[in-house]
């Protein structure tokens, strides 16, 4: 129990009460650590008054004061004390002569405001007698306000004494009366230490302490040693805030004192600690008797009060009560999490909410700080009323409460799925709950979007939000291709946020989600977004296939750009946390764009552990902006960790602050010793935190491995790494034809322009190339060939390194090894999903009409038959239309897909489509669709349209609008009877018959020739090869037409153009007549372009024409298990082109490949590549003792005749070197 203060009445109708203040737990582990305890009164009080004590404000009166004390030698010197009296306007000192037993006074007090209390020093005179205080009686004449101040002090011969109370109103509470412990801190410097007289004054936002005598040293001499810390204590009425010490100091022998800091801690209520730093001598060459000097408050914390450790050690065992009503009639399956200082429990089961008390398992958490609830089943239709929570431990019998007033489980809508409580303890404030908006940003690469349910889950130092969903909004679409959606988690108070972890519930290439960015910030606070970068897939079937990440926190975003002149003098803070074993030696580098600063260095031992460490950074004239701060250390030992928490950049002169959070482990377990964070800027780009894999190639010359360092520097065009070291543990480095691997974490650099290899002290190396890899969605690869020694001495022991070749692979997915090419046959599952303001009437007439919808789907083998969704409707939800299709055969990569109605006589129908969701149900293969278009039945209409189909990491065609101009001799007054339709074909793929509309732009009429112009909307044709005109009429009549040029709407050229010059007899009783035109010509700049037409014309009647043939010999090496039964793969990559992943199965010679010693040739046909400049070739690992030395491939371009080469001399096993079976070989 906390106790502020027990009054007691003398009688039943007394109008009196005795105050006695305690303002303190008694409690067997906090305050005094007991449950008893004697208090001591303070005085008397009236229990109630009919004004306000403003007195001296506005009404006038007198104090009428009577001072109570013990009898006075009248023969002896009398007796001289000051009374001060302090108000909240001012404050009043009487100097008085006690000369008896009872002494009265009276003063207005003026101008003082309402006194808060009362303060009396002395004795001011040598007096042989002693005199003890017992009460002092005030009242005032004026509002009758009466008061009695129990002081029960006495006051010595030869003591100046400062004793002090509070006021004692009625219906208010007194100040407390505080114990400061003041601990002076002399400096240890040769001649600090002195000796002599020495007070002080504390001076605070209510008043101040008034002259406090140290040790009582106006009687004595008082010494204060060298490097010595001496403590006293004094006790005062609460000053509030502290903000500035008076000391006084009077040297016996006139020496120095060197005084480093005075640190005032308040030992109970507010548990406050205050400093304030000196670090000077106090001069014995004052002219006064005491030197006096003011020293200003440099820094406060605010602390919990001191917990006494438990005689009993918990074990983790606690007794949990929960009392809740309006509780479902199927209970639902609760769990519960607790969250300590050092962690949290396992999810346990909730096992009643009747307020039957059940065990829980904790484990060593340290303090409890939260309990979530989670909902592991689907979401409530109604919250859960919370009326109780409660946990006891069953070994140290300690208990927590938790505030429940108004509080649901899990929202009273139902809506949430985890509710969390702060514990309230007896020794600190409970955490604060909060409200985060979390702002998750899909990138823009074509099928970055996803339908699925996502999760994130918040970690910071306080702990973690547990699993929540982040719920699709009603009124839209979440997670759409470069949408930015923003959600709200409510949470108990997580401090500063570490990292979140992000994942979704969708399998399947396409069904995934490339995620840029996460921001997260407390609602209402716009001075505090934390950064979460991503820039990765979330997809089953591309990269690592991984459908989660753990995005690291990136840093907290400034918003606005650092203001005037940024040279100067800037403070470095570095914040360590107690997570720390070691304290390194450390480096600190300031970057800006035209250059770095001066390394600042931390010496060793000097960053502890748990501590703040300060120094301070020129910034010379060639800073015009800081881009990014890097953290190195040095001297790292094996299992030594260091935790740095936060790095703060002060400017001396403009206070401008820039924080870099970077609350990571330096010398972990992955070695890391350098790491990098970016200034961030609202309104501005983000630079990234990306990783550079470097695959360093050693000669396979003798002696070309070396045992020396090897250091690293990547240059790019917006900065560099800084000079870094290359060391991997447990590994010989640098050996023989050796390919090692290295990972380097920096903020993005840019495009690399080159990189700097420096070799330390050691043998000479033979360096042949190194690669950098830059595994993001681009896996842009880039080859700084070296082929040169570097040997001891300045010049030598170094090499720059110009980029070679710079690869991006964009347009490949990077699927698993044995999914490089879709197979679309089998059934696949269609979703049609209702748009969020359609009306459930409306979108069940959307439904019937679906039946009506005919599909036909393209893929790179060629296009599915018009699919009719005629009684096809699988299964229908109140917001979802699901049905199944099923390709006979292999469609390859679907790119594509037409949507119309079918006709159906006389009436006129329409379908809205929305969103389509389409997903092979064995590969689980997916893509969608945001259509929001409405599609007509009307014979009159185009009831078509096309869109196309994006799979990550390909390109999408895009939709395009042609213009079909029909030239004819008499088309214009058969407008009314005549239908013409086209199909356009081009090399992606056709239109299928589509209806000319009457007409787009204005018909043109000449002498011999008419003609009006259509619009078509359809995907990407490439280049048109052919048109299929079919035309009917509802009379008997002929229609003449010359010619049909198309073109691009947004385009002048090029214009195809198909010559007809036919006349259509038409009957109306027969079917339409179709004619299949091939191109005539091209227009571009005016000129008609035969040949162009016959190359194109070519390409489509003979596909397999335009395929380039290459001979492949693969070289198995004459080593000890160097053959390999796995399968093999290549991958060609050349200047113009890259070729799709071949399986080498089939050689020309051996009917059993890759043997020791042997070579085999493959013939392989496939697209044009250019001049080739690399190879990927690896092998699955499959079978028996599958590692693989290989030696060299040469490939030969049938085309041309050009061989070329790659170099392997390496094995491609798991258990070999790098571990790597999948290499990439360069020309």
């Amino acid at each position: 129990m906390y106790l502020k203060m027990i009054t007691i009445k003398e009688s039943e109708d007394s109008d009196k009460e005795w105050i006695f203040p305690c303002w303190n737990w008694l409690d067997t582990h906090l305050g005094i650590c007991e449950t008893v305890c004697e208090i001591i009164t303070i005085g008397k009080r009236l229990i109630s008054s009919p004004k306000l004590p403003q007195i001296n404000m506005q009404s006038s009166g007198l104090w009428i004061m009577d001072i109570i004390g013990s009898d006075v030698n009248t023969e002896m010197d009398p007796i001289h004390l000051s009374f001060i009296f302090y108000g909240d306007l001012n404050h009043k000192e009487l100097a008085l002569q006690i000369t008896g037993k009872a002494t009265q006074i009276k003063d207005e007090l003026a101008d003082i405001g309402s006194i808060y209390k009362i303060q009396i020093t002395g004795p001011h005179t040598k007096s042989n007698q002693p005199w003890h205080l017992d009460l002092l009686h005030m009242k005032h004449t004026g509002t009758n306000q009466e008061m009695w101040l129990a002081f029960n002090c006495s006051f010595k011969c030869n003591e100046d004494k400062c004793v002090e109370l509070p006021a004692l109103y009625a219906d208010q509470d007194p100040l407390p009366v505080v114990e400061y412990s003041i601990h002076v801190h002399t400096g240890d410097i040769k001649k600090a230490d002195t000796s002599g007289e020495a007070y002080l004054c504390i001076q605070g936002a209510r008043g101040d302490s008034g002259k406090r005598w140290l040790n009582n040293s106006r009687s004595g001499p008082i010494t204060f040693a060298r490097g010595q810390v001496d403590v006293f204590r004094i006790k005062a009425v609460h000053l509030g805030k502290l903000n500035q010490v008076l000391v006084g100091f009077k040297s016996f022998k006139k020496d120095d004192w060197f005084l480093e800091k005075i640190v005032i801690k308040e030992e109970s209520y507010p548990f406050a600690t205050h400093i304030f730093a000196h670090n000077d001598w106090i001069s014995k060459h004052s002219k006064k008797a005491f030197t006096e000097l003011v020293i200003p408050l440099k820094e406060m914390t605010e602390t919990s009060d001191p917990v006494k450790y438990f005689d009993t050690k918990s074990r983790g065992r606690w007794q949990m009560w929960v009392y809740c009503t309006h509780i479902p009639e199927k209970v639902p399956d609760i769990q519960v999490v607790v969250f300590g200082t050092k962690g949290k429990s396992a999810a346990q089961k909730v096992q009643n909410l009747k307020n039957d008390s059940f065990l829980l398992t904790v484990d060593d958490i340290g303090d409890v700080t939260k309990v979530s609830f989670v909902l592991s089943g689907p979401r409530l239709g109604r919250g859960i009323k919370l009326h109780k929570l409660r946990l006891k431990d069953l070994d140290t019998k300690q208990e927590l409460g938790f505030y429940s007033a108004d509080q649901w489980l899990f929202k009273e809508d139902g809506s949430e799925t985890v509710t969390e409580l702060a514990a309230v303890r007896p020794d600190k404030a409970p955490l604060r709950e909060v409200l985060y908006s979390v702002s998750v940003h899909t990138g823009t690469l074509p099928a970055s979007g996803t339908d699925s349910d996502v999760f994130i889950t918040i970690f910071g130092e306080n702990g973690d939000s547990c699993k929540r969903k982040l719920r699709h909004s009603r009124s839209h679409a979440s997670f759409e291709r470069g949408q930015v959606n923003s959600f709200s988690v409510r949470a108990v108070d997580l401090g500063m946020l570490i990292k979140v972890l992000v994942e979704h519930n969708n399998m399947g290439y396409g069904a995934g989600w490339y995620l840029d960015q996460i921001t997260i910030q407390e609602s209402g606070k716009s001075d505090c977004q934390y950064v979460f970068s991503c820039q990765q897939w979330l997809d089953s079937g591309v990269g690592d296939g991984r459908m989660e990440r753990d995005l690291r926190l990136l840093g907290k975003v400034r918003n606005e750009r650092l203001a005037g002149n940024i040279q100067g003098t800037w403070d470095v803070i570095v914040t360590t946390s107690d997570a720390s074993r070691m304290s390194p030696k450390m480096s600190l580098t300031i970057c800006g764009e035209k250059g770095t600063s001066i390394p600042v260095l931390f010496p060793k031992g000097s960053l502890k552990k748990a501590e703040i460490c300060q120094t301070s950074v020129e910034l010379d004239k060639k800073f015009t902006s800081i881009c990014k701060v890097r953290l190195e250390i040095e001297d790292a030992r094996n299992g030594e960790i260091w935790h740095c928490r936060e790095v703060k950049l002060q400017h001396r002169k403009t206070k401008e602050i820039l924080v870099f959070p970077f609350l990571r482990n330096f010398a972990d377990a992955e070695g890391c010793t350098v790491a990098e964070l970016p200034v961030l800027t609202a309104g501005f780009h983000f630079s990234t935190v990306k990783e550079y894999v470097l695959y360093i190639t050693t000669a396979a010359s003798l002696e070309s491995g070396t045992d020396a360092d090897v250091y690293v520097t990547l240059r790019g065009l917006l900065g560099d790494t800084g000079r870094r070291k290359l060391t991997r543990k447990g590994e010989d480095l640098f050996t023989k034809g050796k390919v090692d691997v290295f990972r380097v974490e920096a903020v993005d650099v840019g495009s690399l322009q080159e990189l700097v290899v420096d070799k330390g002290k050691g043998s000479d190396w033979q360096l042949e190339k190194m690669i950098v890899h830059e595994p993001t969605f681009a896996g842009t690869k880039t080859l700084f060939m070296a082929q040169t020694w570097l040997k001891d001495g300045k010049k030598s022991a170094s090499v720059t390194l110009k980029a070679t070749e710079i690869q991006e692979r964009r347009n490949t997915a990077v699927l698993p090894l044995k999914k490089q090419q879709m197979k679309s046959e089998g059934t696949w599952r269609i979703y049609f999903t209702k748009l969020c303001e359609e009306t459930t009437e409306e979108f069940e007439k959307s439904v019937k009409n679906i039946s009506n919808l005919v599909m036909v789907f393209y893929g790179s083998n060629g296009k599915s038959n018009p699919i009719s969704m005629a009684n096809k409707v699988r299964h229908q939800a109140e917001d979802q239309v699901t049905s199944d299709v099923h390709f006979p055969s292999d469609l390859g990569m679907l790119y594509k897909v037409r949507f119309g109605l079918q006709s159906l006589g006389n009436n006129t129908s329409q379908l809205s489509l929305h969103h389509f969701k389409m997903q092979n149900t064995a590969t689980l293969d997916t893509f969608s669709l945001s259509i929001n278009k409405t599609l007509s039945s009307s014979l009159n209409g185009d009831r078509w349209i096309e869109l196309p189909v994006e799979w990550p990491l390909k390109t999408a065609l895009s939709v395009i609008t042609y213009h079909v101009t029909v030239f004819s001799s008499n088309v214009l007054n058969k407008r009314n009877v005549v239908l013409v339709t086209v199909c356009v074909c081009g090399i992606n793929g056709d239109t299928g018959d589509r209806i000319l509309g009457w007409p787009l732009q204005n018909p043109q009429q000449g002498e011999d020739k008419e003609s009006f112009t259509a619009q078509m909307d359809a995907v990407d044709l490439g280049e048109l090869h052919k048109v299929v005109l079919s035309i009917s009429s509802k009379t008997n009549c002929k229609l003449d037409v010359k010619t049909l040029h198309l073109k691009e709407a947004l385009k002048q050229e090029p214009v195809y153009i198909f010559e007809v010059n036919e006349v259509f007899s038409l009957d109306a009783h027969e079917p339409e007549i179709r004619r299949e035109i091939p191109v005539s010509f091209v227009s571009r700049e005016g000129v008609k372009l035969k040949n162009e037409i016959d190359h194109t014309l070519n390409k489509e009647k003979s596909p397999l024409e335009s395929l380039v043939e290459y001979i492949i010999k693969v070289y198995t090496g004459d080593k000890k298990g160097a053959g390999t039964d796995a399968n093999v793969h290549v991958i060609l990559f050349g200047d113009e082109d890259s070729s799709e992943l071949v399986q080498l199965t089939k050689p020309l010679e051996h009917q059993d490949p890759f043997e020791r010693g042997k070579s085999d040739i493959f013939r392989i046909k496939t697209k044009s590549l250019g001049r080739l400049r690399s190879i990927e070739i690896g092998h699955d690992g499959k079978g028996f003792a599958s590692g693989w030395f290989l030696e060299k491939v040469e490939i030969t371009d049938s085309s041309t005749n050009e061989v070329y080469c790659f170099n392997c001399s390496r094995w491609l096993a798991e258990d070999e070197n790098d571990g790597r079976t999948v290499v990439q070989l360069y020309a």
